[in-house]
């Protein structure tokens, strides 16, 4: 037997502190709506005037990036909510996709409105919500600007790493090699005249080229 709406909404997070007859009038006032795995339930852009208040299933909430990619903002499921942001009047801000066949309560804006001015509760956690949703965007935010920098620092490893593939940096190696063993000649040239001085010197010392 299928749950009442007034059943189906006291087993939402959002509504739990709710009296029972407090939540009887929004109950009366919301509508159902069913929709197969796959389907879009709203999408980014279009004029947002309803809550959903997931009652079977699950959604996912995403936006497309410039190349078309989908980038998966959240997921919800049973007994939670979403499109709280269509209070804002503005329109809607990401797509949503259900994950399974789902079934939701939809509320409207004005109906929700009323209910929120009537029920601090309800509205300081609509406000904790949208405080989460806030923090998490920041936090991906941040780690995106880390993963920008450690990109940037890594494709400016493979530039140095390119370099010596260059014609005029080969050169300069070719160069480098070239001076290190003339170098490295002259050294040992060098020690061996130092050490033929010395024998010298001490043949000198010794009266060989004095006749002493």
């Amino acid at each position: 037997m299928r749950s009442s709406m007034l059943e189906d909404l006291k087993s939402a997070s959002l509504f739990q502190a709710v009296q029972e007859g407090d939540l009887r009038a929004l109950a009366d006032r919301a509508r159902r709506r069913r929709l197969a795995e796959g389907r879009i339930v709203f999408r980014e852009g279009t004029p947002a005037n309803s809550l959903y208040v997931i009652v079977e299933g699950g959604v996912k909430i995403f936006l497309r990036d410039e190349n078309g990619k989908e980038v998966v903002l959240d997921t919800k499921k049973s007994g939670q909510y979403f499109g709280e942001m269509m209070l804002d009047h503005r329109p809607r801000s990401a797509s949503v996709m259900t994950l399974e066949p789902s079934e939701f309560a939809v509320i409207s804006r004005e109906d929700f409105r009323s209910f929120l001015h009537r029920h601090p509760g309800a509205a300081e956690q609509v406000i904790l919500n949208l405080i989460r949703i806030t923090r998490g965007m920041n936090e991906r935010t941040r780690e995106g600007l880390g993963l920008e920098k450690r990109l940037r620092h890594y494709l400016e490893g493979l530039e140095d790493s390119k370099m010596p593939n260059r014609p005029t940096v080969k050169r300069w190696f070719v160069t480098k090699r070239w001076v290190l063993a003339g170098l490295l000649v002259l050294a040992v040239a060098q020690y061996y005249f130092m050490d033929v001085l010395l024998q010298i010197m001490s043949l000198e010392n010794l009266g060989v080229f004095t006749g002493r």
